[in-house]
């Protein structure tokens, strides 16, 4: 699933809004429709949409820019500003998780921007390391990414269909 929930529960609240309801008659209708769009909003703010990958991605970031850090650190060279994390709490809620990985990835491209025109000094090899480093982190973060598309199973639409006996009933 690519959509985010607050998206996909947005969209189909809108829909039973905008376009069921106005085409409900009955009274008993408009109210059963109020109670499922109430109870819809309620879930929204309960439910976490499948945060294992989101929450690897975070983490993928921050220990690729830790170990920068580290590294950068331990060749006595200063390292761009702002790749520590705002915060070090876990974060609980769907919300808060995105809001984590989207610091995240704005802090990545802060490091790719900086490692792209690095500063005078920087040894190559040292670049190099840092180089493979963002590689790494990008190839981790795109095959979690990746796990989120469903795969189609060609073999369920190539197989035989089963036979039928005389009478119509598949063995």
């Amino acid at each position: 699933m690519n959509q985010s929930l607050d998206a996909l529960m947005g969209s189909i609240c809108r829909a039973l809004r905008d376009e069921i309801a106005p085409e409900l008659q009955s009274d008993h209708a408009r109210s059963q429709l109020a109670g499922v769009l109430d109870v819809l909003g309620k879930v929204e703010r309960m439910v976490v949409w499948s945060p294992d990958v989101t929450r690897e991605q975070l983490e993928l970031l921050d220990a690729c820019l830790a170990r920068v850090a580290a590294r950068l650190a331990a060749a006595g060279q200063t390292a761009p500003s702002g790749l520590a994390p705002a915060s070090t709490a876990r974060p609980e809620t769907q919300a808060a998780l995105q809001a984590a990985l989207a610091d995240a990835e704005r802090r990545f491209a802060r490091f790719t921007d900086w490692l792209f025109s690095p500063p005078d000094g920087l040894p190559a090899p040292l670049a190099g390391e840092l180089h493979d480093q963002l590689r790494t982190a990008l190839r981790l973060t795109l095959k979690a990414q990746r796990r989120l598309v469903p795969s189609a199973d060609f073999s369920s639409m190539t197989a035989p269909s089963p036979a039928a006996d005389a009478q119509g009933v598949f063995k």
